[in-house]
C-alpha cells in the first residue's frame, strides 16, 4: 500500500465521518441509549471540524459503495459553508440540552436533530447531483421531526404546511436534475461548469431551493415551522439549513460559469419582491418566530437579488459567488444569534436586562446593516457589485437604504415582542446563555478577521459608506418610535374601526351602477358572495388574508402544476 493509497482512505474515512457519526448517534437515539445521548450530541460536529482543519481543499474522494457511486469532497465553498454549519449546529445542540432538560421524548429530539445535521453535512460534503439530493432530501424531511416535536395542533398543522412544500420541492430539484443531466457529461458538479442550461430548469431549481429559503410564493412553511419548533430546532433551521439552498444554487448553477440573462431577472425581481414582502407582513405579526421568519425572507431576498447579478456575466458571476457566501456567513450568524437570544431570555429570566438588551441589539443592527458590524460589510459588497455591472442593474443600490430602514424597524419590532413576552412569561431565574455569548463573539469579529470580506471590510470604514450605512438605521429607529406611539395610542385602532365601516354593501350604494346590472334598483345582479373580497373588510383583507389564501394547498397547487405544464410544453 503506497502513501497515496493511505492518504486516500483516511480521506475517504474523515469525509465519511462527518455525515455517518451523528447519522449513527440518531440511530442509537431509537434505542435505550437515546437517553443518555445528551452527553455527546452536540459533540457530534467534531468529525466536520476536523475536515475543515485537516482535509486539503479540491480534494474529491470516490465512494464505490453510496448510492451508484458517489463523491465526497472538499473545495472552498464547501469549507466555508461547512464551518457555519458546524458551529450553528454546536450551539443549537449546546443550547438543547439545556432547554429540553425537562422534556420526556428528548430522545426523539436528538434523533431528528442528528439526522437533519447529517444531510445538512453530507450535502456540503456532496460533489455529485444525487448525492446532493439525497443528502438535500434526509435534512429536509428530517427537519418535519423538528417542527412537529410538542405534537400540539398548531404544530402539526406547521408540520404538514412544511412537509408538503418540502415535497414540492424535491420534485422541482429532481425534475431540473433530470434536465441538466441531459446536458452534462456526466452527474459530477465539475460537469456542469460551462453547459447551455434550458430556462426550465432555472425555474425549476429556483422552485427547488427556493422552497428552503422562503422565495415567494413557496414561503408559507416558513413562519409557522420557526415559531412551532423548539428554539435550538429553530435556529439550526434558519442559520444552517437555509442555506443548503443557497448552496444548491451554487452548485447547480455555478456562477462564474453560468451566464443567463433571463435567468438573471427571474431571482432579481422575485428576490426583490421577497426583500419588502417581509417586511412589510412581517410588521404585522405578533409572535418572535414568526416575525424573525418573515425576516428571513427578507434577507434571503437580498440574496437572491446577488445571485441573479451573478447569472448575468462571468467576472460578475465571480464577484457576487464572493459577495453572496459573505452576506450568507452574516444572515446565518445574526439570525442563529437572535433565536438563541430569545430562547436565552423568554425561557430562563424574569425580566429583560439591559446586559440581554445588548445581546439582541447586537445581531438585530447588524442585519440592519449598521456601521462597523457585518451587515455594514455586506451591503458595501452588495453596492459594488451592483455599481460594477452598470446600467439597469446599478440603479438596485437605490432600495438598500429602504431596505434597511425596513429591516431596523422589524427587528426592532421583534425586541418589543420579547420585552413584552418576558414579563408575561412566569419563567425562573437564569443567567446569559454560553451558546448565546459565543454566538454575539462571531457576529461581532467573524467578517472583520476573515480574509475573504477584507476588502469590503475596509471599504465599509470610509466616511461616505458609513453614513450612507447610518441613516437610513436612524430613520428606522426613528420610524419604529413612532410607530410605537401611534400604536399605544389606539390611532391604529380607531383607523382600523372607521375603515372597517367601509363595507361592501356601503361600497355598491356609493357607485352609480349601469341599469344592465341592477335587478330593482338597489340589488345588484351578481351575488355578493361571488366578489373576493365581499367576506373581508378591506382592510382586514391585506396583507394578512392575503397571506392564508396564499397559503391553501389549492393556490400552492395550482400555481406549480401550471408551471410545471407551462415548462414542459416549452421544454
Amino acid at each position: 500500500m503506497t502513501g497515496s493509497d493511505l492518504t486516500h482512505i483516511l480521506q475517504s474515512l474523515i469525509l465519511s465521518m462527518v455525515a455517518g457519526v451523528p447519522l449513527l448517534l440518531a440511530i442509537l437515539c431509537c434505542t435505550s441509549i437515546g437517553k443518555k445521548a445528551h452527553r455527546i450530541f452536540p459533540w457530534t460536529v467534531v468529525p466536520a471540524l476536523i475536515t475543515i482543519s485537516c482535509v486539503p481543499l479540491d480534494s474529491v474522494v470516490e465512494v464505490p459503495w453510496f448510492f451508484m457511486g458517489g463523491r465526497m469532497g472538499l473545495d472552498e465553498t464547501g469549507r466555508i459553508f461547512l464551518c457555519v454549519a458546524a458551529f450553528i449546529w454546536l450551539l443549537s445542540g449546546m443550547s438543547a440540552v439545556k432547554h429540553l432538560a425537562d422534556d420526556h421524548h428528548r430522545p426523539r429530539f436528538y434523533g431528528f436533530f442528528l439526522s437533519s445535521m447529517a444531510g445538512n453535512f453530507g450535502l456540503i460534503l456532496a460533489q455529485d447531483m444525487l448525492g446532493f439530493y439525497l443528502f438535500f432530501a434526509l435534512m429536509s424531511f428530517s427537519a418535519y421531526g423538528l417542527v412537529v416535536h410538542h405534537k400540539t395542533d398548531e404544530t402539526r398543522k406547521a408540520g404538514l404546511t412544511y412537509l408538503g412544500l418540502v415535497m414540492i420541492g424535491e420534485i422541482a430539484i429532481f425534475i431540473s436534475l433530470l434536465i441538466l443531466a441531459d446536458s452534462a457529461r456526466g452527474l459530477a458538479m465539475e460537469d456542469l461548469s460551462g453547459i447551455s442550461i434550458h430556462m426550465a430548469a432555472i425555474i425549476f431549481l429556483f422552485i427547488g431551493f427556493g422552497v428552503k429559503i422562503g422565495a415567494i410564493p413557496f414561503h408559507i412553511w416558513m413562519p409557522p415551522a420557526y415559531q412551532a419548533a423548539p428554539i435550538p430546532a429553530a435556529a439550526a433551521l434558519a442559520g444552517a439549513m437555509v442555506n443548503a439552498g443557497l448552496l444548491g444554487w451554487l452548485r447547480f448553477l455555478p456562477l462564474g460559469y453560468t451566464v443567463h440573462p433571463e435567468g438573471a431577472k427571474l431571482f432579481i425581481l422575485m428576490g426583490t419582491f421577497a426583500t419588502f414582502y417581509g417586511v412589510i407582513i412581517g410588521l404585522g405579526k405578533r409572535k418572535a418566530g414568526a416575525v424573525l421568519a418573515y425576516s428571513s425572507i427578507s434577507q434571503m431576498g437580498l440574496m437572491t437579488v446577488i445571485f441573479g447579478l451573478g447569472l448575468t456575466g462571468v467576472e460578475t458571476g465571480q464577484q457576487a459567488a464572493t459577495c453572496l457566501i459573505i452576506y450568507a456567513v452574516h444572515h446565518s450568524l445574526a439570525k442563529s444569534s437572535l433565536f438563541l437570544g430569545y430562547g436565552a431570555i423568554v425561557f430562563h429570566s424574569k425580566k429583560l436586562s439591559h446586559w440581554h438588551l445588548a445581546g439582541l441589539l447586537l445581531p438585530s443592527l447588524a442585519l440592519a446593516g449598521l456601521p462597523l458590524t457585518s451587515g455594514a460589510i455586506v451591503k458595501t459588497g452588495f453596492k459594488e457589485l451592483a455599481a460594477s455591472i452598470g446600467e439597469p442593474w446599478s440603479s438596485l443600490t437605490l432600495f438598500l437604504p429602504l431596505s434597511a430602514i425596513g429591516t431596523t424597524m422589524l427587528v426592532l419590532h421583534f425586541i418589543q415582542i420579547v420585552r413584552k413576552t418576558v414579563h408575561e412569561e412566569n419563567a425562573p431565574p437564569g443567567s446569559f446563555s454560553f451558546a448565546w455569548a459565543i454566538s454575539l463573539a462571531a457576529v461581532a469579529l467573524s467578517l472583520w478577521v476573515w480574509p475573504v470580506s477584507e476588502t469590503y471590510a475596509i471599504h465599509s470604514l470610509a466616511g461616505n459608506k458609513m453614513w450612507q450605512a447610518l441613516w437610513p438605521v436612524a430613520f428606522g429607529c426613528l420610524l419604529s418610535w413612532l410607530w410605537l406611539k401611534a400604536y399605544t395610542s389606539n390611532t391604529f385602532t380607531r383607523l382600523s374601526a372607521l375603515l372597517k365601516r367601509f363595507s361592501f354593501d356601503q361600497l355598491c350604494s356609493s357607485i352609480h351602477w349601469p341599469d344592465f346590472l341592477l335587478r330593482s334598483g338597489k340589488n345588484i345582479l351578481i351575488p355578493k358572495e361571488w366578489f373576493p373580497f365581499s367576506q373581508f373588510s378591506w382592510l382586514d383583507f391585506f396583507p394578512n388574508k392575503a397571506e392564508k389564501v396564499l397559503g391553501r394547498w389549492t393556490v400552492v397547487g395550482l400555481f406549480y402544476l401550471i408551471i410545471c405544464i407551462f415548462l414542459m410544453a416549452s421544454y
